[in-house]
């Protein structure tokens, strides 16, 4: 199937015609510089500079998203050096003048001249940055940083022995997929047990990172860090408290849909009880293959987009042409998938992979919405207008996923196959909820009781899973409960960056269940949404979605509702 057969072609340059050495930081700080210095005597001259420094902006980060790109897709050591050369020469200076220009446009007399919704945003988004920025801050988050970059040192060294072989934690993953009910609960065992064994190093690296947070909030002004970094995130279309009733709406609407469906697993499993090793295995044992080569991967890609909406499928295609896809698993290529989103090009590039499992079209699938993303906003000028949150990206590739689900008879002719495949969709949809909000929860309860002992801590978490338990029987593994947080990087890296996911997750349902009731014009807001990148705040970009932003259980058990009766019709 041919959509297109167009390649790609990068965006003509605006303001920047003469080549820039991106190399040498000399001339990279010289035209930082001048942007520093350019006069704005007007309106029209402060949007010409927010231009200007937004296309400026799009050349350094496509040199470094190529730079990236080919450091994954090949890891030799001459791809490592040219990323973390351009990383460190000439990316990371050049974040220093974010601020000085962020502070140019804050101080201009203009910006509130500047009219309508979008520029009102713009600028609350930028001034929310320049009223949280405190010099002295500077080397505590470098020293954050380097504490946090610990945790992924620590956790990717453990390891187990097993079958006669040294394992990785992640290695050991796939053997909670094995049948054999003895083999998961070992492989879970020896898991939980080494990270036991660095429990006490990672709850200090914790109290250590927690210290140097709190003093981050006290330094800008704040009372606790949980307000803090709710401010710093930039979150106008809610409060911290509000996100109690999502823990709360998640726990009366969501755990109970959850609970039924692990006591459908239960008794398929032929179990007395389901154990935390019982929860990822098939409960009848097959798995999915969708595909042999990687040419049938992105053709069957293309033919499902095509049936959403031709223009995904024409992006989707225009990638390929272009050779903006990489997506078979091969030797020195880095692990992982992502969307990598080119901003001068207007594009984005794919890599991923892909095995032959069904993970491997879902992946594709949700990556294809983050291109889209890309595409539909690339031709937004000022990049403050385009560089949307988590909560905003992932609505956009969690959508997509389900957007496409009717049409996976593309990869599955077996009708029961294709059953599974929708089957596992649906229900993953839901599982990421309650485990969100335990992470989320925990979260707040640390950061506003600052004082407490790494005990009462652990206990806290397992009360958590206890409050937001789906039917799994942790009896005689109290150990293993309470530091099941130690495993989530988020808690350590990336504070109070998790609770995206939850939102988005929601959305995504809901989009599917408007595109269920209104087809085509539920596939024209989603592509308005797309199109407005983040020119609104969040509850707006929602609403053009055409969905709500809503946390209130009343909401939520609607959305469940239609996913459990989605799974039943199966």
């Amino acid at each position: 199937m041919i959509v297109t057969n167009e390649k790609i072609e990068k965006k003509p340059r605006k303001y920047f015609k003469k080549e820039i050495n991106l190399n040498i930081w000399e001339e990279v700080k010289g035209e930082l510089e001048k942007l520093l210095n350019e006069k704005i005597n007007s309106v029209e001259d402060l949007l010409t500079f927010l231009e200007k420094w937004s296309e400026l902006e799009s050349i350094l980060s496509e040199e470094m998203a190529w730079r990236y790109i080919r450091m994954t897709c090949d890891t030799k050591e001459e791809n490592s050096k040219a990323f973390n050369e351009f990383y460190a020469n000439i990316a990371s200076p050049a974040q220093e003048y974010d601020f000085l220009l962020k502070k140019k446009f804050y101080d201009s007399p203009f910006r509130n001249e500047l009219k309508g919704e979008s520029y009102e945003h713009m600028n609350r988004l930028i001034s929310r940055d320049i009223e949280l920025f405190r010099k002295e801050n500077l080397p505590l988050k470098v020293k954050e940083q380097e504490l946090s970059s610990k945790y992924g040192e620590i956790i990717s060294k453990i390891t187990v022995k097993y079958d006669g072989e040294e394992k990785t934690l992640s290695q050991m993953g796939i053997y909670l997929k094995n049948p054999d009910r003895k083999v998961r609960e070992e492989a879970w065992r020896l898991i939980n047990n080494a990270v036991l064994e660095h429990h006490e190093e990672l709850e200090k690296l914790f109290d250590e990172l927690k210290e140097i947070r709190i003093q981050i909030a006290k330094n800008a002004g704040y009372d606790n860090y949980r307000d803090y970094m709710h401010d710093a995130k930039r979150r106008f279309d809610f409060k911290p408290e509000d996100l109690y009733e999502f823990h709360n709406a998640v726990e009366k609407a969501v755990v109970p849909a959850l609970t039924k469906l692990n006591e459908e697993r239960k008794e398929k499993l032929g179990l007395e009880s389901l154990r935390p090793w019982d929860t990822e295995v098939d409960v009848d044992g097959k798995i999915l293959k969708p595909f042999e080569k990687e040419e049938e991967f992105v053709e069957k890609a293309i033919k499902i987009l095509s049936k959403v909406d031709k223009s995904f499928a024409e992006n989707l295609e225009k990638m390929r042409n272009t050779g903006f896809l990489d997506l078979i698993n091969r030797k020195g290529k880095a692990p992982g998938g992502y969307n990598y989103p080119l901003s001068e090009t207007g594009a984005a590039f794919i890599f991923m992979n892909a095995v032959g499992i069904h993970r491997d079209v879902r992946t594709l699938l949700h990556e294809s919405g983050h291109a889209q993303h890309t595409f539909y906003s690339k031709d937004i000028p000022i990049s403050h207008l385009k560089d949307f949150p988590s909560e905003i990206a992932e609505l956009a590739s969690m959508s997509m996923e389900l957007l496409t689900l009717e049409y996976l008879d593309e990869y599955y002719s077996d009708p029961e196959d294709l059953k599974k495949a929708k089957r596992e969709q649906l229900e993953g949809t839901l599982k990421i909820l309650p485990w969100v909000m335990i992470v989320d929860a925990f979260q707040h309860w640390m950061y506003l009781n600052p004082n407490h002992t790494p005990e009462e801590r652990d206990d806290y978490f397992a009360s958590l899973m206890d409050r937001f338990n789906t039917g799994i029987d942790w009896k005689g593994l109290d150990k293993e409960k309470r530091i099941r947080w130690l495993r989530q990087l988020h808690i350590f890296e990336v504070p109070f960056y998790y609770i995206e996911y939850a939102m988005s997750q929601l959305g995504a349902i809901a989009v599917y269940k408007n595109y269920k009731e209104n087809g085509k014009k539920a596939i024209e807001q989603y592509k308005e949404f797309l199109s407005s990148g983040y020119k609104y705040p969040v509850k707006k970009l929602y609403e053009i979605a055409g969905i709500k932003f809503d946390f209130s259980e009343k909401y939520i058990s609607e959305l469940v509702k239609f996913i459990m009766n989605e799974i039943e019709s199966l």
